[in-house]
């Protein structure tokens, strides 16, 4: 089970997001697992059928393995049915892993992005987290300016979806 990001600061002057190393790849089954392997390939559909296999917590689980595994993963996570549940996640990772952030935000972005299902959300607070966030990195100077532009576009939808208040979302971004 993941552990709870911290909140977000929300205050109206964006606050600088601090550098942090990215992460070692590390041994683990899903090195030699098939399903990853095919997932691997350019192919959307293995992507799919790694994330309905997996879902989004087994997908997570490969974030941490790093390097391949992790890229496939976040390539993968839009296609799980549970997708919403790693937002949370995602959103402390954009913000603690600048190497990493522009694939983040995509997969983002590709969670946000889908219809929604009519059920009630998986995980309230952490799709929350992730749109403070969204509008963090959205209002943030320091960001480069394609990545604010995918943040952008993620809290739109996330605002569109009800997970934030669409007055907070910036009309645009700042060059």
């Amino acid at each position: 089970m993941l552990a709870p990001t911290p909140p977000v600061a929300t205050s109206a002057a964006p606050e600088r997001l601090a550098p942090a190393a990215p992460a070692a790849p590390r041994e683990s089954s899903r090195i030699q697992d098939e399903r990853w392997l095919r997932a691997r390939d350019a192919d959307p559909l293995e992507k799919e059928r790694l994330a309905v296999a997996v879902g989004a917590a087994g997908l997570l689980a490969g974030l941490d393995d790093g390097g391949d595994t992790a890229d496939t993963a976040l390539l993968a996570l839009p296609y799980a049915d549970d997708a919403e549940v790693a937002l949370g996640h995602l959103a402390a990772l954009a913000r603690a892993d600048p190497g990493r952030r522009r694939r983040v935000l995509a997969a983002i972005l590709g969670i946000a992005g889908r219809p929604p299902h009519p059920r009630d959300p998986l995980d309230l607070e952490g799709a929350r987290r992730c749109a403070d966030v969204m509008i963090l990195l959205a209002s943030d100077p320091s960001v480069p300016r394609d990545e604010r532009a995918f943040a952008l576009s993620a809290a739109r939808a996330l605002a569109e979806r009800g997970f934030v208040d669409r007055a907070r979302v910036p009309g645009t971004i700042a060059r």
